[in-house]
């Protein structure tokens, strides 16, 4: 899917907030100009089907609502969800070993450890992070050095 040349700026600017975060700027084997467009390339095979294309969720017009199950559908990662208020090792962890939540409230996500490396991993969230807002992305900068300050 090729870039828009709004969405070709976002990149950029997302590619220089992203030097700043240590979690993921350790990535040595792909540079950070490839990381944003290799983690939507990824984003698209792997997790657009459930967290849709735009990153808009399964129900984005309600994003909070339960469906007749009972259980919440698979949530944004645009600047409408909440994936912004978790730190990147969470975030690693969440696609890593799958899971979030109770199944009875959930539908867990499946674990993507065995299917997608380190280092796509983190293309991925980067990209995601280009779908949050400067602030978005300044909070969640900040949970994630809050975090690595406590190990």
């Amino acid at each position: 899917m090729p870039l828009s040349g709004l969405r070709v700026w976002s990149v950029i600017v997302a590619g220089i907030i992203m030097g700043a975060c240590s979690s993921l700027s350790g990535n040595s084997s792909v540079s950070q100009q490839e990381t944003i467009p290799l983690g939507q390339v990824v984003y698209l095979k792997n997790c657009a089907s459930c967290h849709g294309p735009n990153g808009e969720g399964q129900n984005p017009a309600a994003p909070l609502s339960k469906d007749a199950t009972g259980r919440f559908l698979a949530p944004p990662h645009d600047s409408t969800g909440h994936t912004w208020h978790h730190d990147d090792d969470l975030l690693i962890q969440i696609v890593r070993e799958g899971g979030m939540g109770s199944p009875s409230d959930f539908y867990p996500m499946p674990a993507f450890g065995d299917k997608l490396s380190d280092e796509d991993i983190t293309a991925v969230i980067a990209y995601i992070q280009t779908l949050w807002t400067e602030e978005q992305r300044t909070r969640q900068r900040q949970a994630t050095e809050a975090v690595s300050a406590q190990k």
